[in-house]
């Protein structure tokens, strides 16, 4: 941030300033969000006639337990799971609860589980670095945040929290925030007497266990936990980003996911099963002039390639950038290696560095045209909705930075560079 005021010839002494106040800005918007009540409840009678039946369903449970305080009878009843494969309106039914809970004051954390990590929307940190779960998470894991450290404090306050992609949580994961809640809640009822509402679709991928075997995978899913037995569930069937014609390829997807799909008869032990017609190219076809042939700029950011693997993703954002128009500008990693150990520059030269390409990270060498759709990788300000996931065009290439337009979410149509 500082090399950017720097760049606009400012002194670096007032750059270091002008970006200090930058950063205070971010984090007091931050803090600040549940100042305005009308917005919230504004928000929350919006929403709530456009709930289906089975979503108003969840919500009504959830602001039924958080009506009620813990005790003996209940203390069982506050924990739910929200079942429903993707377009069902999961994160619709999670933005309500939170307009819905801040209206009344109620303090709400949310979280997107990534394997063993999470992110915790509301400020930005990581939930693995709030709650200082080990790795790897073992049955034995404890969590070193105090009751009375700042963690412990806003922990505390929170009533409701809300847990993404749950089928990717360990089940040892799950214990260990138990034990923690308690611990800061000084309350021995689950989770600290808190509400807890999980949500995703174990058609998808199931927590990670490194070079484990099948079985191993699913003993670790939350559903073989201790805490299962006490889940309220909920289903969500109504696939709402379905259009008129794809119906057939819905439920196709769901018996995928499902694996009660019919195998090829000649090689039932393999598992091959038949892809729709739809889903093919042709041998003259370009998966890029498919998708994004003859569309208006308008809509880029409404479709997307997906692919399994790093190689071709890289692949094909080269071969997008070479269909757009214009001259290539070409931006660089740094090329030093930050370490306290001089050994490891000789055992790790640049040279070999600028050969990876981790998760998560961009490409050692970024080539990019005005036009190229980019995506945001770190959540930089959550409440101007630049955060992870964003998408943006750029509109202008410069040396120092990048100048974009959102496309998506809350600040869709700004300028930011």
């Amino acid at each position: 941030m500082i090399e950017d005021y720097i760049h606009h010839s400012m002194p670096v002494v007032l750059a270091e300033q002008t970006a200090l106040r930058q950063i205070e800005s971010i984090i007091n918007q931050s803090e600040n969000d549940d100042g305005d009540i009308q917005v919230f409840i504004d928000e929350a009678n919006r929403v709530r006639p456009l709930l289906n039946d089975n979503q108003r369903n969840v919500a009504d449970a959830i602001l039924a337990a958080l009506s009620e305080e813990p005790n003996n009878e209940n203390k069982h009843s506050r924990f739910f799971f929200m079942d429903g494969p993707a377009g069902c309106g999961k994160t619709f039914t999670y933005n309500y609860l939170i307009a819905e809970t801040r209206s009344r004051h109620i303090r709400t954390a949310t979280a997107a589980w990534t394997g063993i990590a999470a992110t915790l929307l509301k400020n930005g940190c990581t939930l693995h670095g709030l709650f200082k779960l080990p790795v790897p998470i073992s049955e034995t894991s404890t969590c070193n945040v105090t009751p009375n450290s700042i963690h412990g404090r806003f922990l505390r306050q929170v009533s409701l929290y809300l847990l993404d992609e749950a089928s990717m949580i360990p089940k040892h994961a799950l214990s260990t925030i138990d034990k923690l809640l308690q611990d800061i809640c000084n309350n021995k009822f689950p989770f600290g007497g808190k509400v807890i509402l999980m949500g995703g679709d174990f058609r998808q991928i199931l927590p990670v266990v490194k070079r484990g075997r099948p079985a191993d995978v699913v003993e670790s899913c939350i559903k073989c936990s201790e805490h299962w037995q006490y889940v309220q569930r909920f289903s969500l069937t109504e696939n709402m980003r379905v259009q008129i014609g794809e119906e057939e390829f819905s439920q196709w997807l769901l018996k995928l996911g499902s694996g009660t799909l019919p195998v090829k008869p000649e090689d039932p032990l393999q598992g091959c099963i038949e892809i729709p017609e739809q889903c093919f190219l042709n041998d003259n076809e370009s998966i890029v002039e498919k998708i994004f042939g003859g569309a208006e700029e308008a809509d880029y950011a409404k479709r997307a390639i997906l692919t399994p693997t790093n190689v071709d993703s890289l692949a094909i954002n080269e071969q997008v950038v070479h269909q757009l128009p214009g001259d290539v500008k070409t931006y660089l990693s740094s090329d030093s290696i930050e370490t306290d150990d001089h050994n490891e520059i000789y055992n790790f030269p640049v040279e070999f560095l600028n050969t990876l390409t981790p998760s998560g990270m961009p490409v050692q060498c970024l080539k990019l045209k005005i036009g190229a759709v980019i995506m945001l990788l770190r959540n930089l300000d959550l409440k101007g909705g630049l955060c992870n996931g964003i998408r943006l065009m750029v509109r202008a290439l410069q040396n120092n930075y990048i100048d974009g337009e959102v496309l998506t979410g809350v600040s869709a149509g700004n300028r930011l560079g």
